[in-house]
């Protein structure tokens, strides 16, 4: 009998989360600038690059982050392993220095996604991406989900699986 009545609380206590999950998302959610076409972003490397031009075969994730954000230390290996998966990532590296220390971070950390440093939280700012982790998924030039906090692996597989299926 108590097992019975665990397994209702914790359905409940899921259903919930998602629901506010979901409501918080649709709060937060980011906005596309309407320059996205016209605006070229470098890498650390330098390498220019249009984001509507990457977004046409696969759904690219974008990902804003920061050095300095708890949430992204549990955030970012899952987008790494993503990145290593051959899912293409373009993270933002949100005011986490100058580019020799982004890159320093990301070299600590093994982490493989191409990132393009954003220090004084201007590309950020165009898209209206206030909480760290935000994460994008753009789909033939579009944002087809967002969400942000802290996202677990499967939890951004099943939201590209869907975003692929869906199209």
């Amino acid at each position: 009998m108590n097992l019975k009545k665990l397994l209702k609380n914790s359905v409940s206590l899921v259903l919930t989360f998602i629901i506010v999950s979901s409501i918080l998302d649709f709060i937060r959610k980011p906005e596309i600038p309407p320059e996205i076409n016209t605006t070229a972003l470098y890498d650390l490397q330098g390498n220019g690059f249009f984001l509507p031009q990457i977004a046409q075969d696969k759904p690219v994730l974008v990902y804003f982050w920061g050095t300095w954000c708890g949430y992204c230390r549990y955030t970012s290996p899952a987008i790494n392993d993503l990145a290593k998966e051959g899912y293409p990532v373009i993270s933002i590296a949100l005011r986490s220095g100058n580019a020799s220390e982004v890159k320093e971070y990301l070299s600590e950390h093994n982490y493989i996604f191409t990132t393009v440093n954003d220090p004084q939280g201007e590309i950020a700012q165009k898209w209206q991406a206030n909480v760290t982790p935000t994460i994008i998924i753009l789909n033939k030039g579009k944002m087809d989900l967002a969400t942000t906090g802290w996202t677990s692996y499967w939890g951004l597989k099943v939201r590209l699986f869907f975003t692929e299926f869906l199209s």
